[in-house]
């Protein structure tokens, strides 16, 4: 009886429950919805820009600013003020022949876009161009 006695205790200390392949399990599954998930790319700002029958091809290595009819700027993906365009510009200029290509609304006013354009030339830029839309 008493052997009896120790097999059954012996049985009851050894028979835990392996968590390991849950966790593992649960950790690729995690994984995978992470990897499999689509992130949304934050657009900015909506802007309706003129179109031209002579528009080009825009570089990716130039300063792109973006301007709202509401006269909001934007460029890198974080909202600036006209205080602060001229240093944004001076420390985003590498060479001389880098460009700086402002995306105005088509409703936007013009003594923005003027400003704007006064601001880039005081901070050495020496190629300021407008984007539009091909026709």
């Amino acid at each position: 009886m008493k052997r009896l006695y120790s097999r059954l205790k012996m049985d009851d200390d050894t028979q835990n429950v392996d968590m390991t392949p849950l966790i593992d399990m649960v950790f690729i599954l995690l994984i995978f919805f992470i990897v499999t998930s689509v992130f949304a790319k934050d657009k900015g700002m909506d802007i309706e820009r003129p179109s031209q029958q002579s528009a080009g091809k825009v570089a990716k290595e130039n300063i792109m600013i973006a301007l709202t009819k509401e006269g909001k700027l934007r460029a890198d993906g974080r909202d600036i003020s006209f205080n602060s365009l001229r240093s944004y510009v001076a420390k985003k200029i590498n060479s001389k022949d880098q460009a700086v290509v402002i995306m105005a609304d088509i409703d936007a006013d013009v003594g923005d876009l003027a400003d704007i354009m006064d601001e880039c030339r005081l901070a050495g830029a020496k190629k300021i161009s407008l984007a539009t839309e091909t026709e």
